[in-house]
């Protein structure tokens, strides 16, 4: 099959699921998305479909078309597509997913290329958390973001690098971007998982310069008296 072949093999797979119900969820929930409205499990069934005929370079080959078209759903597709080769996600080049970073503009993209494959390359090469800093200290909020999902991941599906994660958040914890706010209690959330003294630790630490927000969501997986001094010690009636 050729590659324009494919393309429209995809793109007409997704489009038979696409739902107009959930088209109009996802644009609330997602402010600005582009998309046809299939919803994740339907694209995962697709990648199923094609990935059995597909070489690893033919997807990313695939995922850098549908990352520059910018359109939700095959972008979606092109980020699971390339997650299903594990052993050679791990040995992905860095510039690579500098290119893929760059289509990111909504958080729903953002956390999955960060979960399915920005933190299964990094836990392969640990030692090179720098790439995660030097996004993590980026102006573009998307980037910010996606190092945070990466760091969260580092901590899901076996994975245990709550140090790691905890140096992406220091970089990030006095953020007022709300995306990235979100995201940084998330990280901390997983974080919690692996080592719950560090997590406390790292939030007794920098409360006083971080969101409320931030010490209250990251907080929610500690012991209970623990969270209930770490939510007292910021002078608010927050709710163990």
């Amino acid at each position: 099959m050729s590659h324009a072949a494919l393309v429209a093999a995809i793109t007409a797979a997704l489009a038979a699921n696409a739902d107009p119900r959930y088209k109009a969820q996802i644009e609330r929930l997602v402010p600005g998305i582009r998309t046809i409205g299939v919803k994740v499990p339907a694209i995962r069934a697709a990648v199923r479909a094609f990935a059995a005929t597909l070489a690893f370079a033919d997807a990313c080959d695939l995922l850098d078309r549908f990352a520059a078209a910018g359109e939700r759903d095959r972008l979606l597709f092109g980020v699971f597509l390339v997650a299903s080769y594990r052993k050679e996600v791990a040995a992905l080049p860095w510039r690579r997913l500098e290119r893929w970073a760059r289509a990111i503009d909504n958080w729903e993209t953002c956390d999955q290329l960060g979960m399915e494959i920005v933190a299964p390359r990094v836990a392969a090469e640990i030692a090179r958390l720098d790439r995660l800093l030097a996004w993590a200290k980026a102006g573009d909020v998307w980037r910010r973001r996606l190092a945070l999902a990466a760091a969260t991941a580092l901590n899901q599906k076996g994975r245990a690098y709550p140090a790691a994660t905890l140096d992406v958040c220091a970089a990030l914890a006095a953020d007022r971007e709300p995306m990235v706010r979100k995201a940084l209690g998330w990280a901390l959330r997983e974080a919690t998982k692996n080592d719950a003294a560090a997590v406390a630790a790292f939030l007794d630490r920098h409360r006083r310069h971080m969101s409320p927000s931030v010490v209250r969501d990251g907080s929610a997986k500690l012991a209970p008296a623990a969270r209930r001094r770490l939510l007292a010690s910021l002078g608010s009636p927050w709710r163990a």
